[in-house]
Parts: C-alpha cells; structure tokens; sequence
C-alpha cells in the first residue's frame, strides 16, 4: 500500500533509516505530534503573559521557544523577561483557559489514523504534559482508545524533556533495547531527550522548521505518514 498522494516525498534520510531494521516500539509525543495543541495552548500562555507586565513577547517567537517544555520552567523564565511575579494561582488559570480553548479548537493530526491502523509493532505516547491533560486531549480528538494503558507522563516520574527518562522508561516497560524503538517528536527538547537515550527520532514540523529539528538531532518529515516508510 502507497503513501497517500498529497504526501510530500518522503525525504531520502527517512527512506535510509528504513533499511537500518524495522523498529519494535514507536514512541509518539503527544503535543505537536499526535494532536495539534501546542500552538493552542500557548497562544493563551502568551497572551496571558502579555497581560502582566509592560514587556510584550513575540507569540512566533515564543511559541516555538516554549514548545515542549516543562510548564513551570517556562513561567519561571517569563517572570525573569517581564519582570513580573506571575502569582501562585496562574499555572491554575492558565491550564483552565487553555482547556477551554483546546475544547474548542483542538483536532487531532491529520494522517494520524492512517499511521496507527497500518503499524504492526507496538507504540505508546510519552509525554511532558500531565497525565489529565494527555488523557484529556486524545479523548477530544478520537484518540485515546489507541493509546489507554499506553501513556507515559513525566509528571509521573519527576523529570521531564530534554531528560530522556521518559523515554527509557517506555522502553524498559515494553522490554526492548532502546536502539530498537523510535521517537516522533516535534519539539527541540523531546529531540534532544530521545538523542540521550540514544533512540532514533523523527521530527515532526513545516519545511521552516526543518533545520531546527535537525540540527536538535531529528531526521525532520513533514507529515506523520512518512513514518511509515521506515517500516516498508
């Protein structure tokens, strides 16, 4: 069976990762990979913290420099850039306004059923959200049937990405070599966690991101479905 037609050509990296072997575990990020969430939610982070201070952050710019990473940390830098104390209450709110937005908005990545119905060896989804919001969100779009008793948080262990604790804990649980799974990320830090663990990555993103993404480590597609060159 063929890649769809309005697939971009699958990059030639990607095609030469396939004959390394097949891959006995795919590791999904949630965010950004498996659900379009992350320019959602932080479009609201951002906005919120441009109510703050008298500092205005650039939503482009920050959105991809928040990408992936571990809430707290992101609001610790921002009460450094604006100056600001953001208060014990506005993670709080924050994750409440943004579930209302991802209520709204949110919708799952396009080709993502196709991936799942056509992969023959075990995957899960490791993630630096909490589990409520992982839960959460792959319910909105249709997905969390695929992936119950399959998720992984760093909330739950106490480390998170670029830690690749999370990583080696998925691999650990489904008792494979870490050079026998692979990881579909799209942030720099979920790149840079799976590099550490010594596990192959491919990273998600438009053509614009392309060079982050590998210069972070990631062999960079540009739909999900080119994934499933690897395992032809």
């Amino acid at each position: 069976m063929c890649l769809s037609a309005d697939i971009r050509e699958v990059p030639a990296q990607v095609k030469a990762t396939a004959s390394m072997g097949v891959p006995k575990l795919v590791i999904f990020d949630c965010d950004g990979v498996l659900v379009q969430s992350e320019e959602i939610t932080l479009s609201v982070l951002i906005a919120m913290l441009n109510t703050q201070g008298n500092t205005v952050l650039d939503a482009t710019r920050f959105i991809e420099h928040f990408r992936g990473r571990k809430m707290a940390e992101c609001l610790r830098e921002a009460e450094q850039l604006l100056n600001v104390c953001l208060g014990t209450d506005f993670e709080q709110r924050f994750r409440e306004q943004a579930l209302v937005a991802l209520t709204l908005q949110l919708k799952a990545t396009d080709g993502i059923i196709e991936v799942l119905h056509r992969l023959t060896v075990p995957y899960c989804v490791a993630s630096s959200a909490p589990r409520e919001k992982i839960e959460h969100c792959l319910r909105l779009v249709g997905l969390f049937s695929y992936f119950e008793g399959r998720i992984f948080s760093c909330y739950e262990l106490g480390r998170w990405k670029p830690d690749p604790l999370v990583f080696l804990i998925a691999c650990e649980q489904y008792n494979i070599e870490v050079s026998e799974a692979l990881v579909i990320e799209d942030s720099v830090a979920g790149i840079q966690a799976a590099v550490a663990a010594k596990i192959p990555v491919l990273g998600l993103g438009p053509p614009h991101r392309h060079p982050q993404l590998a210069a972070a480590g990631a062999l960079p597609i540009t739909d999900i479905r080119q994934m499933l060159a690897i395992f032809n």
